[in-house]
Order: structure tokens, then C-alpha cells, then sequence
């Protein structure tokens, strides 16, 4: 499985027969940069408006998300589990984050969630290899003391932070990568341009500190 940041809480997940994209629309909304992107699904969280044609195209992001090996991209928005291509994707009742399996590896995704996360939806992930958790700035994300239960509570072996302050987004109340790193006292911490992982090379690196990697 590949990982690679797109921007913002935006993940490109792809294994070689199909890709998906998670929350475009936030990306857009930001005020980032968004590039043209090829994906067979897209995965959106809190979407709670009428759809007429498609999620992309009711928001004018079809010049901006494009199928990669599909013919039409599948747009999963909903509770329930999915399985396309080799990818399982499950989102509880009641809950706003997803869950996605390639055979053995799990990658939970909470890029989407907002302040009012409820920490007792979690409790059900399982073993988890990646997490994609947002930095947020405890208005429109959770915040420190929310997000420390949920790294404590998921325990993954990999972290991949996102919806940070980075150049090209709106709004000043995002937090640093600074803050965040001191906050809870990282000392696993990289930056790659995108992410290769393999239960295999999970288990190896596996260490008793959670491995942080920002893309």
C-alpha cells in the first residue's frame, strides 16, 4: 500500500488495482493548491447535503478528481462497508471516521473528524498499522487532550498527522508541527514524500514509541 499526502486531510491510498481519495472537499475549502488527482474512489466525512449528481460534480470537482483504473469513481459518504479492488472500507453507525483494510494492514483515517469527536466510537478499530489523525487546533478538530486518548486508545504503529499550518491555507488557528511535536513529546519523527508500507515492514519497524511521519 501506498500512502501520499494530497494536502490538507486529503490521502491518496493505493494499492496497484485501485486508489482512493479521502475528503477532497476539505482540501478545496482550505484555500489549498489542489492538483489534478486520479482515484477509483473517494471517501467523504460529514457530507450531509442532498446529492443530484455526484458529491465531485455537485462541487465542481470533476476537472480536479479523476477516475485512475475505474470508469466511474464510487463515492462512499455513508455508514456501512465497502469492498472495492482489494480494499475493505467500513464506517460504523454513528460514527464520522473510516477504516481501511488491504488484506492484513489497517489504516484508520480521522483526518475528517471535528471537535465533537466522541472518543468511545474508537474502541473497535482493532489493530491498527497507520493513523491519519489531524493536528487541528481544538475548534474545528479535536483537541491535545481528545487526540492524546485516541493515539493512546488506537496505539498504531505509524502516525501520519495532518491538518496542520502549512503554507496555502486559510485561517490562522491551525496548530504547527512545532507545537504539536512538543505537546506530546515525539522523538520518532520524519518527513517523507509519501509512505510504502507493508505489514511486513510494519512488524519489523514496529517500535515501542509510535513512528511519526509527515507528508
Amino acid at each position: 500500500m501506498k500512502i501520499k499526502k494530497v494536502g490538507w486531510t486529503s490521502f491518496l491510498i493505493s494499492s496497484p488495482n485501485i486508489s482512493a481519495i479521502t475528503d477532497p472537499l476539505l482540501l478545496s475549502k482550505n484555500g489549498a493548491s489542489f492538483p489534478k488527482t486520479s482515484a477509483d474512489i473517494a471517501i467523504f466525512t460529514n457530507y450531509e447535503k442532498e446529492i443530484k449528481e455526484s458529491i465531485i460534480k455537485d462541487n465542481k470537482l470533476d476537472g480536479k478528481v479523476v477516475p485512475d483504473h475505474r470508469e466511474k469513481i464510487m463515492e462512499i459518504s455513508t455508514p456501512g462497508e465497502f469492498e472495492i479492488g482489494g480494499l475493505m472500507i467500513r464506517r460504523n453507525i454513528d460514527s464520522d471516521f473510516y477504516i481501511i483494510d488491504e488484506n492484513t494492514l489497517r489504516v484508520v483515517y480521522l483526518g475528517g473528524t471535528d471537535a465533537k469527536f466522541d472518543i468511545a466510537t474508537i474502541k473497535d478499530t482493532g489493530d491498527v498499522d497507520v493513523l491519519i489523525l489531524p493536528v487541528g487546533d481544538g475548534v474545528n478538530f479535536m483537541n491535545f487532550d481528545t487526540m492524546e486518548k485516541v493515539i493512546s486508545e488506537i496505539d498504531p504503529a505509524v502516525l501520519l498527522p495532518c491538518a496542520f499550518c502549512e503554507d496555502g491555507i486559510k485561517g490562522n488557528t491551525c496548530k504547527s508541527k512545532e507545537e504539536f511535536i512538543k505537546h506530546f513529546g515525539f522523538a520518532n519523527v520524519r518527513e517523507e514524500s509519501s509512505l510504502n508500507v507493508t505489514k511486513k515492514k510494519v512488524d519489523e519497524e514496529n517500535q515501542q514509541s509510535v513512528e511519526v511521519i509527515f507528508l
